[in-house]
């Protein structure tokens, strides 16, 4: 069991009995989360006043700095916070409430750090005991319904209003539990919910709530939270989430100059952060939805190479099994790769679009998004033989595991009630019926009448009215492709087509009043793109034709210069170079590797930690293709040499053989801390597994209570990231 002096915080007792090396000995809630020290940051709602009782300053900070971080949906470090609150001063409960609040999203995780609240409770004043008993009110094991429960949980806070008027606190986060529960608790008022908003900032005006009138009217009428737009960011500076939420606001209004502002200073924010912290970008749970808005928002301006390059650079993230994979949506290489297609078609970049579906990244598959990209692809360069191809490979798609499932559960059962309600295409049938519509306009065999027929039954297709548009210029029916024009989105790319659309089909003057808009709405175009080309040549006299930017006096006090906020692209941090001492108890550092070859550290418990040994075997096995890859293998243990070499017998080695890979040792555990693969407030060890490059960049790690195992993913993520410059 671990030694009783190392714990810092909760008490003899919450100990778990014997936990495993690398879990936490508070119990299963304590194992995931971060478990490196939190540092005071600034920018975390510093107009937030919410003093416990506690006798130790500095854990009045990070509490404080805990709530900020709360209003912003800055969960992780939210959480980081109040752990440190509770190493600096054990006896806090209010520490375990917050980490219980930080966990929103996970009820078991949240009722595990409550219990601990609970147990302190003897501690807290009789204001504190009220906000505990909100939490123990809202996750009591009972027989209520969601609806109750919400129900119960906004009085609560109402309650805490009532009793405290001056709480500034308690109505922020009346307002936060009344929009955080309208899934199941309709808002019956917002005007009345903003009311509650004016009395908070007419109290503190840069207090973080802006956020949450930005979620109030998001859906509503968002221009009633333009004013807290203009503030949201400057309330909370080191949180990106508060930059990001005013993009919420000035995207519904289509002021995507603004938007692009706001996503532009959150991602900044969020990159310097992880690179500071060593933390990957979908380690934040919301990194991915502010990066791929500001892509979409890129395009909505005609921004194209920002839209590329930072769909490209979240296709290069670092990928985790756990939380960013290609196939697993709402994540950075999904997103990448989504955007990345989506930008290239809507800006015909033909070249661009066939080379990047031939590539890994775009090709993990016979996907049907890709395939359709490849079949347009096909079509716009007169590739006929192309096109064929890739209907044929889409047409070889199968259902996904989940489709299967889907289909035969929840849509069996549709039918069942409607019987007669006819079956809708799916992705991959519409996809088909696309291609085919695009071979048959390019195959001279296919007669015009024939082609005419197909593309009259897309007419409720989900192919993009634009896109119909054209297919019907195509054929020169001139008068279907005009009206076709009527429905067109009101947006940069949207107005360029129905400008060009009218223009072909004969009707002038509505073709250059359309060109006025595109003037009003392209200040910001790229202007190598083939269609600006066209535009110039067919409206303008010369490149000189887009308006001036428009200029506001509604967005409030902004940084004047973005890059000091931090990268627009993320990027891997600089490696801490760690000592240690090989088997033969020489000294070494990790530099004398990686300046070799890239190496793949993994920090391990010991030969006696089970998890460990499974996953020494499991490198063991794999050893020959990393080497075979350029890649070096190290593993460093908390063990002295002589007990390390007991590694051997676990590793079920030949008598003579030797290692497949060097073993360091680190009795004195400087190298564990010095690459976080420690807990600060248990003071022990975590496992770890790092990829430095010879640069001495960290491209990948893995810092958990278990070890990583799966050789044969960061085998290939080692070579994918490598491989990018």
């Amino acid at each position: 069991m671990k030694s009783l002096l190392i714990l810092p915080f909760l008490g003899l007792s919450a100990l778990a009995a014997d936990p495993l090396p690398g879990h936490s000995a508070h119990g299963e809630t304590f194992n995931e989360g971060p478990r490196q020290a939190a540092v005071l940051i600034p920018g975390c709602g510093d107009a937030v006043k919410f003093p416990i009782s506690t006798k130790n300053p500095d854990a009045q900070k990070f509490f404080t700095q805990g709530i900020g971080q709360l209003h912003g949906f800055w969960y992780y470090e939210s959480e980081r916070s109040f752990r440190q609150a509770a190493a600096l001063d054990p006896e806090c409960p209010m520490a375990y409430w917050g980490m219980a609040m930080a966990n929103v999203n996970n009820d078991k995780r949240a009722k595990g750090f409550l219990d601990k609240a609970v147990k302190l409770k003897d501690k807290a004043s009789a204001r504190e005991k009220q906000w505990i008993a909100v939490l123990e009110n809202l996750y009591k094991d009972d027989k209520r319904d969601k609806k109750q429960r919400q129900l119960d949980c906004i009085r609560d806070f109402e309650t805490l209003v009532q009793d405290d008027p001056k709480d500034i606190e308690a109505k922020a986060f009346l307002v936060w539990r009344i929009w955080f529960g309208k899934g199941d608790v309709p808002i019956s008022s917002a005007q009345v919910v903003d009311a509650m908003l004016d009395q908070i900032f007419a109290a503190v005006p840069n207090h973080p709530a802006h956020h949450y009138r930005i979620h109030l009217w998001d859906d509503r009428k968002p221009i009633r939270a333009v004013t807290s737009a203009a503030q949201c960011g400057q309330a909370s500076p080191g949180i990106a989430h508060m930059w990001h939420m005013p993009g919420h606001t000035f995207s519904k209004l289509k002021r995507f100059d603004d938007a692009v502002w706001q996503q532009e200073a959150s991602t900044r924010v969020d990159h310097a952060y992880m690179i500071r912290s060593y933390i990957l970008p979908d380690q934040i749970h919301n990194y991915a939805h502010n990066e791929e808005w500001l892509v979409r928002n890129f395009n909505e301006l005609g921004r194209v190479q920002d839209a590329l390059a930072l769909a490209k650079s979240l296709i290069g993230n670092p990928r985790h099994p756990s939380n960013n994979t290609l196939d697993k949506s709402g994540t950075s290489a999904s997103y990448g790769r989504t955007r990345l297609i989506e930008t290239l078609t809507k800006w015909e970049l033909w070249d661009e679009l066939k080379t990047f579906t031939a590539t890994p990244a775009g090709h993990p598959g016979h996907d049907i998004t890709r395939l359709r990209a490849v079949g347009l692809t096909a079509y716009h360069q007169n590739d006929l033989k192309a096109l064929s191809e890739a209907l044929k490979s889409l047409e070889a798609v199968k259902p996904s595991d989940k489709s299967d499932k889907s289909d035969s559960s929840d849509k069996t059962k549709a039918a069942a009630k409607k019987p007669t309600e006819p079956k809708k295409p799916d992705d991959k049938a519409k996809a088909l019926s696309e291609l085919k519509l695009l071979i048959a306009l390019l195959s001279p065999k296919v007669s015009k009448e024939n082609q005419t027929k197909l593309l009259a039954a897309l007419k409720d297709s989900d192919i993009p009215k634009d896109r119909l548009a054209r297919y019907w210029l195509k054929l020169d029916d001139k008068a279907k492709a005009a009206e076709l024009t009527k429905n067109l989105p009101q947006d940069l790319a949207g107005t360029i087509a129905k400008a060009e659309i009218l223009h072909a089909a004969g009707k002038a003057d509505e073709a250059k009043k359309a060109f006025e808009e595109v003037k009003k709405l392209a200040f910001a175009m790229d202007r190598d793109l083939p269609v600006f080309q066209r535009l110039t040549t067919t409206f303008a006299k010369d490149a000189n034709w887009p308006a001036e930017a428009p200029k506001r006096t509604d967005t409030g006090v902004r940084p004047d210069d973005l890059s000091k906020l931090g990268p627009v692209h993320w990027h891997p941090p600089v490696a801490p170079v760690f000592e240690a001492i090989d088997l033969d108890a020489k000294p070494v550092k990790s530099s004398d590797f990686t300046s070799k070859k890239p190496t793949l550290f993994m920090f391990y418990l010991g030969h006696e930690c089970g998890h460990c040994v499974e996953q020494m075997q499991a490198f063991v096995k794999a050893a020959a293709d990393f080497e075979k890859a350029g890649i070096q293998l190290v593993g460093v243990t908390i063990e002295p040499s002589p007990v390390a070499k007991n590694l051997r017998t676990k590793l079920n080695l030949k008598k003579d053989a030797p290692l497949p890979f060097p073993i360091l040792c680190d009795s004195s555990l400087e190298a564990f801390k010095k690459v976080r693969a420690y807990d600060d407030f248990e003071k022990d060890t975590l496992h770890a597994t790092l990829l430095v490059d010879t640069a001495g960049n960290q491209r990948w790690q893995d810092i958990s209570y278990t070890p990583f195992t799966d050789a044969k993913f960061i085998l290939g993520e080692a070579k994918r990231l490598l491989e990018l410059k």
